[in-house]
């Protein structure tokens, strides 16, 4: 397990570290920032960073975006610095907002390069992402474009005279590249610092694979690394290592899962260290990782079924609905209830009631517009780090209104 190193560069600053694409703070604005000779970052492309490197024999791309049309954008901002060929482009991970731009790269003498495990993933879950780009409100098509060449551990491609190693990392998806260019001492290291530990709709997230893909970084030496989200400057070798040592803290959550405890319970028993409390690099990257971990890893470990019967087989929505209205006195009860607690900033509590109400009243307006109303507030809310919430309920946000449509005329 890597071990997190006290250094100069722990300042406060760095306890606002984008790790991944989980602590929410401005994109990285787009550019192209050269971090080595003919190595060059692309940063802002939506919330995605590439890469290329040119070199006396041809151009390596490192990712494609998450669009067909972000992709020959890319291209054509690689134009604007080489007319080489592109000779090889490099996948990170198998994720729709790293592949999708590939299309606008094929050509003669363009292959496309992974880690084997990829090409299963493109077949097999690529199309599960639909549940994750329908969530952000991101859907979109893409031509779906395989690698020429795989390898299983590890690779070195030259070219130009440059050498460029692939290295195989599990994270949060068994398909990561690190890309390695040791004379310029710069790793891209896609997704490998996404404190979600995977995407929160996928069935992936590899924690130990996590540490050693950090170990084998740490052993590196890199100068500059580069990550497919967030700004290069704040995704330093000691953030990696704060996440690889609050990983190493959050997985013993597994070795309570056995004594029946449910998620609410789990969730609330997993407080901050004290020794992280000490640090701001710690403190932040365990606040940003304990909700998306402690989920993942308690479903994980839990199985099919959980460990309360009452939920084997719930009762269909509508019905249980229906008779909670009924309880409560009508969906107006409901409703004029939902409205108080809004008001005194009770968002989920609020939600989860008006939930009753359309479900039993699909058409209720009044009920879309608070449904709005209360995504909206947890969108902007400070609370809550996890950028996949916020994209999450600004989506909704937009639903209700649409949903609710214009007022009913006079």
């Amino acid at each position: 397990m890597s071990k997190f190193h006290t250094g100069t560069l722990r300042t406060l600053s760095l306890s606002l570290l984008l790790i991944g694409t989980a602590i929410a703070q401005p994109m990285p604005t787009r550019g192209m920032i050269e971090v080595g000779n003919g190595v060059y970052a692309a940063t802002g492309y939506a919330s995605n960073n590439m890469g290329f490197i040119v070199t006396s024999e041809g151009v390596v791309v490192i990712d494609t975006g998450m669009t067909a049309e972000i992709g020959r954008e890319f291209l054509a901002d690689i134009r604007k610095k080489t007319d080489q060929p592109i000779r090889y482009v490099i996948f990170t991970h198998y994720h729709y907002d790293h592949v999708d731009g590939a299309s606008a790269f094929q050509g003669p003498g363009t292959q496309f390069v992974a880690q084997e495990n990829l090409v299963g993933n493109l077949k097999t879950l690529k199309g599960l992402e639909r549940i994750n780009q329908t969530v952000l409100g991101s859907a979109s098509e893409a031509p779906v474009v395989y690698p020429d060449i795989t390898y299983r551990d590890s690779t070195t491609l030259t070219v130009g005279g440059r050498e460029i190693q692939l290295f195989h990392a599990l994270g949060e998806t068994n398909d990561a590249t690190l890309v390695w260019l040791p004379q310029d001492r710069v790793v891209f290291i896609g997704d490998l610092n996404n404190a979600n530990l995977g995407s929160p709709v996928m069935p992936e997230g590899y924690p130990e694979g996590l540490m050693a893909a950090v170990d084998l970084i740490e052993g590196l030496g890199p100068k500059t690394l580069v990550p497919g989200h967030g700004r290069i400057q704040e995704t330093t070798l000691e953030s990696l290592q704060a996440l690889s040592t609050v990983t190493a803290n959050l997985i013993q959550v597994r070795e309570s899962v056995g004594n029946g405890s449910d998620l609410e319970t789990t969730l609330a028993a997993v407080t901050m260290p004290a020794e992280f409390r000490k640090d701001p690099l710690l403190a932040a990257t365990f606040r940003a990782c304990r909700e998306p971990y402690v989920n993942r890893l308690f479903k994980n470990y839990t199985g099919y079924y959980g460990s309360n019967p009452v939920q084997f087989r719930p009762a269909p929505a509508r019905e249980r609905s229906a008779l909670l209205a009924e309880l409560a006195g009508g969906n107006a009860r409901l409703l004029a209830t939902a409205t108080r607690l809004a008001g005194e900033g009770k968002y989920q509590l609020a939600l989860e009631i008006l939930e009753i109400v359309t479900t039993n009243d699909p058409g209720n307006r009044e009920a879309r517009l608070a449904r709005e109303q209360a995504f909206t507030a947890l969108a902007r809310s400070g609370k809550d780090l996890n950028w996949y919430h916020r994209a999450a309920y600004s989506n909704a946000a937009r639903k209700e209104k649409a949903l609710a449509g214009p007022p009913s005329p006079p």
